[in-house]
């Protein structure tokens, strides 16, 4: 595990040695600057050098605490050193003493206004869900989601129908005509006088 000399610590009270060691006796978990957070890039750079160079790792965070776990070796690389020294020599070489990767980032609260002995329980609570049991949490909150949006998308529909669904309305007070259709007569069934030859107007009741 290659690192510059420059990694900024975050100085926690008792120290992080007591969440858990390496196998080589380095803390399991630290906190660090995350633009001290480096790692060693090889290839050909934009001023023609042809090298290997340190990079900042978590550049996406900004200048805030991280907190990482270490990993295994092929734990962290995904992948057999025979793959990585194959595919993968571009990130420096095969993290033979494993490597330390991100786990959780201080952007709400830096460290000394966090519980660490917390946040590390959850991570390694985290850490013993099976994938089978993630994908199915994962689903139920997406189902849910999916759920809420289309509740939401019917709400915002039904507020813009105009009232009573388009039916016309009659009277002052706003409400439907409850009367049924006026029935038609013919003027014989009235009683009224009609020319021969020609058909009964029907008149209204």
């Amino acid at each position: 595990m290659l690192e510059p000399q420059n990694l900024n610590h975050f100085p926690v009270l008792g120290g992080m040695a007591r969440y858990g060691l390496t196998p080589y006796g380095d803390p399991l978990y630290r906190i660090v600057f995350a633009p001290s957070r480096r790692y060693l890039v090889c290839g050909e750079w934009p001023d023609g050098s042809d090298c290997a160079r340190w990079v900042v790792k978590h550049k996406n965070v900004g200048n805030v605490w991280i907190m990482e776990r270490w990993l295994p070796a092929e734990q962290y690389a995904r992948c057999t050193r025979e793959q990585w020294d194959l595919n993968m020599l571009a990130l420096g070489p095969w993290p033979e003493r494993g490597e330390y990767e991100l786990c959780h980032v201080f952007d709400v609260a830096p460290p000394q206004d966090c519980c660490i002995d917390t946040l590390i329980t959850w991570i390694e609570a985290g850490r013993r869900i099976p994938f089978s049991e993630t994908l199915v949490y994962q689903k139920k909150l997406n189902d849910a989601e999916r759920k809420q949006k289309s509740d939401m998308a019917d709400a915002m529909i039904r507020n813009r129908l105009p009232a009573f669904g388009g039916a016309p309305m009659v009277g002052r007070g706003g409400k439907r005509g409850t009367k049924t259709a006026k029935i038609l007569k013919s003027a014989e069934e009235l009683g009224l006088p009609t020319t021969p030859g020609l058909s009964s107007p029907r008149v209204a009741a």
